[in-house]
């Protein structure tokens, strides 16, 4: 975990500090005098921006989630094994098609974008079905809790 945290840190300051150089550089310097208006990129800029913004978030979650553990986790220990790490990280339905269905209800939905608003609020219908199959899926049948 300590790793993940100054990894995410060092991406949230780099990113930081690429935003400001990279505002800098894409400032229009000229004068006002000229008629141009002195402005910035500001896509880059937010963009970069917002990925420091998502690094130091991620940093910050990570560093206060390990400030409230009481032990290390296997992750950290140097002389730590892989097989010192099993165990069960979450629960899974295998064969799932829900999944499945839902990119294709999502992929309609971006295809409503570019065409047309009824097209995307008609894709709303089967995106709700698969949302919801997919969290009932573990509620019925085989595998049920």
């Amino acid at each position: 975990m300590k790793t993940n945290t100054v990894l995410f840190g060092g991406i949230g300051v780099f990113a930081l500090v690429i935003a400001i150089i990279y505002g800098a550089l894409t400032m229009n310097w000229q004068s006002a005098e000229s008629g141009e208006q002195l402005g910035i990129e500001w896509v880059g800029f937010i963009c970069l921006l917002l990925t420091a913004g998502l690094g130091f978030m991620l940093w910050w979650y990570l560093r206060s989630t390990d400030k409230h553990r009481a032990e290390a986790m296997d992750a950290d220990n140097p002389d730590g094994e892989i097989h010192e790490m099993r165990g069960n990280y979450g629960d899974f339905t295998p064969w799932s098609w829900w999944p499945l269905g839902l990119g294709g209800a999502l992929a309609f939905m971006f295809f409503g974008f570019a065409v047309d608003w009824w097209v995307f609020l008609f894709s709303l219908i089967p995106i709700l079905f698969f949302v919801s199959g997919w969290v009932m899926e573990s509620n019925r049948g085989h595998y049920r809790h």
